[in-house]
């Protein structure tokens, strides 16, 4: 791994705090380009089947609000899949669950396209769905560092996938518009599917194919509980996610009181399209610079001042700034999310061994299902209290749970951490947990 700077000596599986990693060394590791070759198909897909899907309910129903339940459903499943499945992270061939739930996602949306499929068929197919969803996103978060060492290569990595997801957020649902002029909706979601179909077989081709860890057993979801359970027992990981949950669920206020602001400024509801590109275009910005210009060290040193970044500008919209203005001010709010690369080298550091994969997939899940109750939370609120107060008072809880939480460097605990949870693995893991080891021993075959 090439670096830059001043070079330090290093334990094995961590890297010097002066450390950088460049896009060459990230994309120059052949899984890695398959996985995020196969996340961008699947994104581009998914951004234009949420577009067609929502567009499908409002045609045969008229209603708004079945409409809005579209993207809804795209958040709750979360709870439900996370909390119930996290398991799987830790007890399955990583290989072959990613291609199953890309196979089984093209599958579902396939069934959408099903001629006079009834509106609540159509949510029942999403939901499910969405169930599929926290399964895929922890295995591959699982197994991310094991392609990518932890250090400035996974943490670039991270940034990466991130990137993907917020400029789909930027260009995506636009072109998904574009598209359905020229498709209908039930064609946009065949090309869903087949871009779904696509992603599997690249990862099935592309990935090396790594056995299940031995000696778990039992009810899935009964271990996915205790393995809850004992992650947020851990009061360092407990503290790096609650960090990575609570602030974004206050940063999303803006977003989810777009269309009301737009209004609210004398603009049409259309405007609010501008103002939801305003924190995504910061962000991507925020992660490029971040992930691949700051050292190790200084990512870890800016994870509070530039958190409390992203709620500095919602003060100004207790003054009702217009469009040009509050879009500004939620691009600089977005850069203020350089704060994630710090938070993923933390959290990669904080978990013990025998809960790392449990607290990658808790993370994600948990971080999707707290920015839908965000959501909810910001557009309730904004029903009953002027948008000029719903948007500063966020921005007040966010710097509250960035001053109470502070993650900083975890500290090695003497204690021995989790026995039940060791006692559990198979012996070449355990050897590996009581070694201070960075990631499972695991090799490629044939790769």
């Amino acid at each position: 791994m090439s670096t830059r700077g001043r070079h330090t000596s290093a334990t094995p599986g961590t890297s010097a705090p002066d450390s950088r990693a460049s896009y060459r060394d990230v994309l120059g590791a052949g899984e890695f380009r398959v996985l995020f070759a196969a996340h961008v198909v699947s994104m581009l897909g998914n951004v234009v089947a949420a577009v067609a899907l929502t567009v499908l309910v409002y045609q045969q129903t008229r209603s708004p609000a079945l409409a809005a339940s579209v993207l809804a459903l795209s958040f709750v499943p979360y709870l439900f899949g996370g909390v119930l499945l996290g398991a799987a992270a830790d007890r399955l061939p990583a290989r072959r669950v990613l291609v199953g739930c890309d196979l089984a996602s093209a599958l579902l949306v396939a069934c959408m396209v099903v001629p006079e499929m009834p509106v609540p068929g159509l949510l029942a197919l999403l939901f499910a769905n969405g169930l599929i969803a926290p399964v895929y996103q922890g295995v591959r978060s699982a197994v991310l560092p094991v392609i990518l060492p932890p250090g400035p290569r996974y943490i670039l990595g991270r940034s990466l996938m991130r990137m993907v997801a917020q400029s789909a957020q930027i260009v995506g649902y636009g072109v998904g518009g574009l598209l359905l002029a020229i498709l209908s909706p039930r064609a946009a979601l065949i090309a869903d599917a087949l871009c779904l179909a696509a992603s599997g077989v690249m990862l099935r081709l592309g990935t090396a194919r790594r056995p299940a860890p031995a000696g778990r057993s039992g009810s899935l979801a009964r271990d996915s509980l205790a393995g809850l359970r004992s992650t947020l027992g851990h009061g360092p990981t407990r503290r790096v996610l609650l960090f990575s949950w609570l602030v974004p669920a206050c940063a999303v206020a803006p977003e989810a009181l777009a269309a009301p602001y737009a209004v609210h400024i004398g603009e049409p509801p259309r405007a609010a399209g501008l103002l939801l590109m305003g924190i995504p275009a910061g962000t991507v910005v925020a992660d490029v610079l971040a992930a691949r210009v700051l050292t190790s060290r200084l990512q870890r040193s800016i994870i509070v001042p530039a958190a409390l970044g992203v709620f500095a500008p919602f003060a100004a919209f207790a003054a009702s700034p217009g469009l040009g203005l509050a879009l500004v001010l939620l691009v600089i709010s977005g850069l203020g999310s350089a704060w994630v690369a710090g938070i993923d080298g933390l959290l990669i550091e904080a978990a013990p061994l025998a809960l790392r994969n449990r607290a990658l997939a808790l993370g994600g899940a948990g971080l999707m299902f707290t920015q839908g109750l965000g959501f909810a939370l910001w557009g309730l609120a904004g029903q009953y209290v002027p948008l000029t107060v719903v948007i500063p008072m966020a921005a007040v809880a966010g710097a509250l749970a960035v001053g109470t939480l502070r993650p900083g460097r975890p500290r090695r605990s003497r204690e021995r951490p989790f026995i039940t949870a060791v006692a559990n693995e198979s012996p070449e893991r355990r050897v590996a947990h009581d070694s201070g080891a960075s990631s499972p021993v695991c090799r490629p075959r044939g790769r």
